[in-house]
């Protein structure tokens, strides 16, 4: 038998960094032996890492959006092979695609052509699919079987739930299912509507309501939630520990921009939301302190990126305003009907800073790519917060790993996995990340892999860099 043989400091969420050699079969993919570095002879590692590097089991990536079906309206933003390029790029190994694409994945056929879709593909990341809910669906099988996602308050897509009574119902027929709740009550987002940003939109009120609403229906019919892109920390915090202590199986992500933004950084520079605006929405330094100081004690237990690629046309939305004679008026002279939003921003702020930032603080289209950094964003939780490779491989190989190790077969029918991703074990996949957590990296528009070409993070210089990644021992 074949393997292949990489050396280095194995990072795992049971036990501080070893040296340690894994040998890899060629043939399966999956690992063969683990073992101290110093306690194996025989022929010389293909691939070997210094004290620079942690190796990881590969990272898992729980929520993103590849906007690709059988529509293809929405390929210009992203596709399957370009999420998985920026996957791979991010050193992430396998993702999870939400279903709020333009035709939603709710039921047996859009399941099926996205699944047929991903087996063509034939990509070297995997890629699984969660499935919609919304008032007119049923289970499309038994609990366990399938990811579900719940959209409890209005996103981006059709797939909506507004209040609590049909919440309830609809939940009535989920009893037992693994179902990831977006947690924004609507009534008080459109109460808000007004606000001058999108933090004053939806405020942490909105979130903390919902959960409130949210909660006893899920200790009601015993749901396994999950709650996505988490934004809050104090009260809601108290709420879930309260529902876990009686016995709800509640688990929590965290998106890297609730981890790296908040309302300081756009008060002090209102363009920041032509980049970061998201739903939910950032909220203050304390919130993001909390959250920060969650993930690393494990209250949160996924580091999940709501991948959510838009144009930068798109999020320059706001600006077209600028096309209609009311305000056009104030870039007169200029053939602003011909502009793009991007172009008509940049004629704003030559001619007026001040209604350039204001208008930044406008409604544009949320959400922000994010495969590509996601390894460097767990440089910089062990470099700028002190989590140590344990506290970073739980919330970024382990426990995504347990969460798709379970749907692997019945996604991927004809592929074997072994016993799945997330540990560096005998018997999981030979599927690494090797992180550098010395080399700096500054972020730029031609390492980025999405479609849309862009990031929050673009010009920052980051406290590590992805030294490599293994698929199946395949670096």
């Amino acid at each position: 038998m074949a393997n292949i043989t990489i050396e280095g400091r194995i990072a795992t969420h049971d036990a501080k960094p070893f040296r340690g050699r894994i040998d890899i079969d060629e043939k399966t993919g999956l690992i063969s032996s683990v073992a101290q570095a110093a306690k194996r002879g025989g022929r010389p590692a293909a691939h070997v890492y210094g004290d620079e590097c942690l190796i990881f089991a590969g990272f898992g990536d729980v929520h993103i959006h590849a906007r690709e079906d059988d529509t293809g309206k929405q390929n210009y933003k992203e596709e399957y092979a370009t999420a998985a390029n920026a996957a791979l790029g991010g050193g992430v190994v396998h993702v999870c695609a939400m279903p709020n694409t333009p035709n939603p994945v709710v039921g047996k056929s859009q399941f099926a052509w996205h699944r047929s879709r991903v087996g063509t593909l034939r990509h070297a990341v995997s890629i699984l699919n969660y499935v919609g809910i919304d008032a007119k669906t049923k289970p499309l099988g038994k609990p366990g079987e399938h990811m579900y996602k719940l959209y409890f308050g209005k996103s981006v897509g059709t797939l909506t739930v507004t209040y609590a009574g049909e919440l309830d119902e609809i939940l009535s027929r989920y009893k037992g299912h693994n179902i990831s709740f977006h947690v924004e009550y609507e009534p008080i987002v459109q109460a808000h509507a007004h606000g001058k940003t999108h933090t004053e939109r939806r405020p942490a009120e909105c979130v903390n309501e919902g959960l409130r609403l949210l909660l006893p229906l899920i200790e009601k019919h015993g749901i396994r939630a999950k709650l996505c892109h988490w934004s809050t920390g104090g009260e809601s915090f108290e709420m879930i520990a309260e529902y876990r202590a009686r016995g709800c199986d509640i688990v929590l992500e965290v998106s890297p921009l609730h981890l790296l933004f908040d309302t300081s950084m756009t008060d002090q520079d209102p363009s920041l939301w032509l980049k970061i605006q998201m739903n939910p929405a950032v909220q203050s330094p304390e919130h993001r302190r909390a959250l920060i100081r969650a993930l690393k004690e494990g209250f949160i237990q996924f580091l999940a990126t709501d991948h959510a690629p838009h144009t930068v046309e798109e999020k320059h939305s706001a600006f077209a305003k600028f096309r209609q004679p009311e305000h056009a008026r104030a870039l007169k002279g200029m053939r602003v009907h011909a502009m793009g939003n991007k172009e008509l921003a940049e004629a704003v702020r030559a001619k007026d800073e001040a209604l350039f930032l204001e208008t930044c603080c406008e409604n544009n289209q949320s959400g922000a790519p994010w495969l590509d950094t996601y390894g460097l964003v767990c440089a910089w939780l062990i470099n700028e917060h002190g989590f140590t490779p344990q506290e970073v491989a739980r919330a970024a190989a382990f426990n995504p790993g347990r969460f798709v190790n379970a749907h692997l077969k019945r996604q991927f029918p004809r592929t074997n996995f072994g016993k799945g991703f997330g540990e560096v074990k005998k018997g999981f996949m030979g599927s690494l990340t090797v992180l550098n957590v010395k080399k700096k990296t500054r972020i730029t528009r031609d390492m980025l892999k999405t479609k849309v070409g862009w990031s929050a993070l673009e010009g920052r210089i980051m406290p590590g860099a992805v030294e490599a990644v293994f698929i199946r021992g395949k670096r």
